[in-house]
């Protein structure tokens, strides 16, 4: 069993409240609370859809054994901050960096046993492997590529013109054709997850 958890969330979002403002062609402070919020649920189903989060967020994953922790769930993995472990006697042990290798130039990124190392024994426990590392393209909204940023804005245009959940006269979808059209070229595969 494989699980996540967000310990330190992002301190900004890829698209600000000025730039929402300005694709949305709005100059008052009115919707300003609204706009903030779609801009936070663009944001967040934009990631979702593409396994990633934007500004650096470091999380922690958790798995039963080493095997799955190979495939690290979030990209983009900027930094491995260590890899924990439940010992056979259950007590939290840290994981020497000396024993695996981290593979971040991939998407998804790996954690591997390195050569002629061995992972240690570990309790049978669904929490008995577990690794906080970062991922995002950086601390800053500028290091978002602009494919993503256009993405959240058309997503956010949607929500804004759109915002009961039936329109008369439309098809309604979880993300405009256009919008996943961008987005699928920053989607990460995740095989296997469980």
């Amino acid at each position: 069993m494989k699980t996540y958890q967000v310990i330190t969330p992002a301190s900004t979002y890829p698209v600000s409240l000025t730039e929402a403002k300005s694709h949305l062609k709005v100059d008052t402070t009115a919707d300003d609370t609204y706009i903030t919020s779609i801009i936070k649920a663009a944001t967040q189903l934009s990631e979702e859809y593409t396994n990633r989060f934007f500004i650096d967020t470091v999380i922690e994953q958790t798995c039963s054994d080493f095997a799955q922790l190979q495939t690290l769930f979030k990209s983009k993995v900027s930094a491995v901050a260590h890899v924990k472990y439940y010992d056979s006697d259950n007590s939290l042990q840290t994981l020497s960096a000396t024993i695996y290798d981290t593979q971040l130039q991939y998407e998804p990124s790996q954690i591997q046993l390195a050569d002629d190392k061995s992972f240690p024994e570990i309790t049978k426990r669904n929490d008995a492997v577990v690794a906080r590392y970062t991922v995002g393209y950086g601390s800053a909204a500028s290091d978002v590529p602009e494919i993503i940023k256009q993405a959240i804005l058309l997503t956010i245009g949607n929500f804004y013109q759109n915002r009961n959940s039936v329109v008369i006269g439309r098809i309604a979808t979880e993300l405009p054709m256009n919008v996943k059209w961008l987005l699928d070229t920053y989607k990460v595969q995740i095989v296997g997850w469980q």
